[in-house]
């Protein structure tokens, strides 16, 4: 009995659907042709369409919007461009789109490009955080500090919870000064950042440069420490801990933070010159070239003069004239002093005709410079031409940095001559 049951249960239920599938097909049908009418009928008037047109594209303004802003996210500038475009496109008065074209300005460093933009984008009664925040970036990348950390309050005021806007305000008022405001606004932000490490770290970070623009170098650097035990691997915030220590005078310090960033990030062109240059300043002249000579291609006129001096000091003279010689072809006029350098160079290694020949060329583009003719005559000096040292002892009389000890020498060197004539 029981197998029967089953049997005549599924025959009931087979014929039940039977009868409900139809109508039903029939109502979804209706319903289709229904909900498609309104949309399409030839008798709507403009009264109907318009609403709904200006509806749509909001709409398809907004997708766009939410398209570009991701783009951004992923750093596909040139497609969230075209997102906010066709955003504009869609609803010309969007301050979304138009802050979002503002945005994708800054990103790209083209802020005479993104500041209308962004302005008009703010202009009116906005709740853009973004807006505001891209903005103020694009104040503070071309020097205006002070409109950059009105636009930050704005931005702060907007999302006081925001830490990104927070710590640009802070860093905004370290530029311009004001140095209490921005360490309150670190200390507040504190409380913020207390549950996520990576986040107390920036804090840290934020606090340590207030003290080290304070000169506040004890303070500085324990927050710098505090801020990389927390997030060692970041490479910006142990650029940070360098900079903060070079400002310091501790160039140890900095020399170990830039061995470290340069872990993090081995393509670094500017850690690898700053390790050069610290390693200069620390005396460590063979490690200062070894650092230099590894990217002398990439190597600007500064850089190429720090190696041309470590070269100098290491006794080298013929390798730092080298590089002297290309820092004054790169820049010749801010350079007119480097002929000096490579005099001094060959006079340190006792190589005084070299010495009196680097003059002479020097003295073609600088006849007035006290130092050359200082160090001509001091080369005639120790080669024992003491009467051709007097004249240009005596020229060297007229430049105050090198009267005194010109005019020392010049007695020392009447001296000498009449006691030789006197023989």
């Amino acid at each position: 009995m029981s197998p029967r049951r089953h049997g005549l249960m599924l025959t009931r239920s087979s014929r039940t659907t039977q009868a409900l599938v139809l109508p039903a097909c029939l109502l979804f049908f209706a319903g289709c042709a229904s909900h498609g009418r309104p949309s399409i009928a030839p008798n709507s008037g403009p009264g109907q369409t318009a609403p709904q047109q200006g509806l749509s594209r909001q709409q398809e303004a907004r997708r766009q919007v939410e398209l570009g802003n991701e783009f951004l996210k992923r750093g596909q500038q040139d497609e969230a461009e075209h997102a906010f475009r066709l955003a504009l496109e869609a609803d010309p008065g969007s301050l979304e789109a138009l802050s979002g074209l503002g945005r994708v300005g800054v990103q790209r460093g083209r802020y005479s490009e993104a500041l209308p933009l962004l302005e008009r984008a703010t202009r009116v009664s906005s709740q853009i955080v973004s807006a505001f925040m891209a903005l103020g970036d694009a104040y503070a990348a071309t020097g205006d500090q002070e409109r950059a950390a009105a636009t930050y309050r704005q931005a702060v005021a907007l999302s006081p919870m925001d830490l990104d806007a927070r710590l640009s305000l802070a860093r905004s008022l370290t530029e311009v000064g004001e140095y209490q405001e921005a360490e309150e606004i670190c200390s507040r932000s504190m409380r913020i950042a207390r549950d996520d490490p990576v986040k107390l770290s920036r804090v840290y970070q934020e606090t340590g440069e207030v003290y080290s623009r304070q000169g506040k170098s004890p303070a500085a650097m324990s927050a710098y420490y505090k801020a990389s035990e927390l997030n060692p691997r970041d490479p910006g915030l142990t650029r940070g801990l360098a900079t903060c220590a070079i400002r310091a005078g501790l160039y140890a310090e900095a020399a170990a933070a830039y061995t470290k960033l340069l872990q993090l990030a081995p393509l670094d062109l500017e850690a690898k010159k700053q390790l050069g240059w610290v390693n200069f300043k620390l005396e460590r002249y063979p490690l200062a070239i070894s650092h230099y000579e590894a990217i002398r291609d990439s190597l600007g006129t500064v850089d190429r003069y720090y190696l041309a001096q470590a070269y100098a000091y290491s006794n080298k003279p013929d390798r730092a004239v080298e590089q002297y010689r290309e820092v004054v072809r790169l820049d010749k006029d801010n350079y007119k002093g480097v002929y000096c350098n490579m005099a001094y160079a060959y006079y340190e290694a006792n190589r005084y005709e070299s010495v009196i020949k680097i003059v002479h060329e020097g003295l073609a583009a600088d006849s007035a410079s006290g130092c050359l003719h200082f160090c001509w005559a001091q080369a005639l000096d120790k080669l024992g031409r003491h009467a051709d040292a007097i004249p240009v002892f005596e020229a060297a009389l007229v430049d105050p940095a090198y009267a005194d000890a010109a005019k020392r020498e010049l007695e020392r060197q009447r001296r000498i001559v009449r006691l030789l004539q006197s023989k």
